[in-house]
């Protein structure tokens, strides 16, 4: 059956073997493109596992007040300028999952299930005892009417809310989308 995490490894191995695929094709694309030295010195701090943000020395409350501005754009429902603002605030440092999490929201609202659920799971790699990225997770399962993801998804969001890594407010909210998942099976 299709899931709409298609596409995505579904092991280590798996990634591993991916990356593996990959890594020559990008050091011969890179190898075959003329950077300036500086241009080289980014790339070699990147290689070495540093952020565009800390190459760059942007701080902390800079990207905080950028990760401001994408939520005020999602809040308006400017979702396109949403997407192209937090898209470039990712680029800055992929690894800060705040901003993966609010991609995957903006995602969701313009209803792309599939591309919001893949940037959750990677959210939720990063962040693994955060109730809400359970709860959206199980959403976009929902809608995609995945009733065995969506439930699996709730109920580990309602279990984390129990361990104190949820508000009382998303504790209700996973227990109101587990009796939903109830009502449409039996619809169903």
């Amino acid at each position: 059956m299709a899931s709409i995490l298609d596409g995505l490894p579904s092991s280590e191995q798996e990634a591993r073997e991916a990356w593996k695929f990959a890594t020559p094709i990008i050091e011969a694309g890179l190898a075959g493109l003329t950077l300036s030295p500086k241009q080289q010195s980014m790339l070699d701090l990147v290689r070495e596992g540093l952020s565009v943000a800390d190459i760059c020395d942007i701080s902390k409350q800079e990207r905080d007040a950028m990760l401001l501005q994408g939520y005020r754009f999602i809040k308006q429902g400017d979702l396109k300028k949403a997407e192209d603002w937090l898209m470039g605030l990712h680029q800055l440092d992929q690894l800060d999952e705040r901003v993966i999490y609010a991609l995957a929201v903006t995602m969701q609202a313009k209803g792309d299930f599939a591309r919001a659920a893949k940037l959750y799971v990677t959210f939720l790699a990063l962040d693994a005892t955060n109730a809400e990225g359970y709860l959206r997770l199980g959403e976009c399962f929902l809608s995609a009417k995945e009733y065995d993801n969506a439930q699996a998804c709730f109920r580990v969001g309602q279990a984390e809310c129990n361990r104190g890594n949820g508000t009382p407010q998303a504790a209700e909210h996973a227990k109101q989308m587990l009796a939903y998942v109830a009502e449409r099976r039996s619809a169903s």
